[in-house]
């Protein structure tokens, strides 16, 4: 089972005192701290191994960022809730059984926010190129619907409607193990599913 470790690092260091350096930045350099820290918030940093490639970072982030993307995969983690948005919280290592990490690979976690208080925070790991290939429940705070407990016919439906978009792209023994995950209605193995080939098949 791989495990994830936080990255140190991975929110912008605000070191800077501010009564006293604002007093002695001259104006521009002032404007690009600023801006520094504004990218900084708005755009996942792999910040602490330079195994880890930014733009596979960033173009995984693109990938998942999107509102359409967070109401999908609320679909598979929480069936039948209201979507009501979604966070970027920070970036992961991946570790192995050991401890030791995956040169290369990293998890990108955001927040879902769904019905009138529920928040589940969701780990995407992703290859080197930034391919997501599994999904991990970081936090939720979810009591009666846990994540993918409520595994029942609307996430059968998900299933088979994943199939028939995808099938003339399939492989007789990719629609066999599909159809097996509808079958048990394996809504985290269906949703991991569905990243994959959603990405594999999402153009830049």
């Amino acid at each position: 089972m791989i495990t994830l470790t936080t990255l140190r690092g991975g929110k912008f260091p605000h070191t800077l005192s501010t009564r006293h350096t604002l007093k002695s930045v001259h104006a521009h350099g002032l404007k690009m701290l600023l801006l520094i820290a504004l990218l900084g918030v708005m755009a996942p940093a792999a910040r602490a191994t330079s195994d880890i490639s930014q733009s596979a970072v960033n173009r995984a982030h693109q990938f998942l960022n999107t509102d359409k993307r967070a109401k999908d995969t609320l679909a598979f983690v929480h069936a039948g809730t209201t979507y009501h948005g979604q966070k970027y919280l920070r970036t992961d290592f991946v570790t192995d059984d050991s401890g030791q990490t995956i040169n290369g690979r990293f998890a990108l976690v955001y927040r879902l926010f769904w019905n009138d208080d529920g928040v589940t925070d969701i780990a995407y790991r992703c290859y080197p190129n930034g391919n997501v290939y599994a999904v991990k429940i970081m936090y939720t705070n979810a009591e009666g619907n846990q994540p993918f407990l409520w595994a029942n016919v609307s996430i059968q439906v998900l299933g088979n409607l994943l199939i028939d978009a995808y099938k003339d792209k399939l492989s007789v023994d990719d629609r066999r193990q599909l159809q097996k995950l509808v079958d048990n209605a394996d809504a985290k193995g269906l949703l991991e599913w569905s990243l994959k080939l959603d990405q594999f098949f999402w153009r830049d």
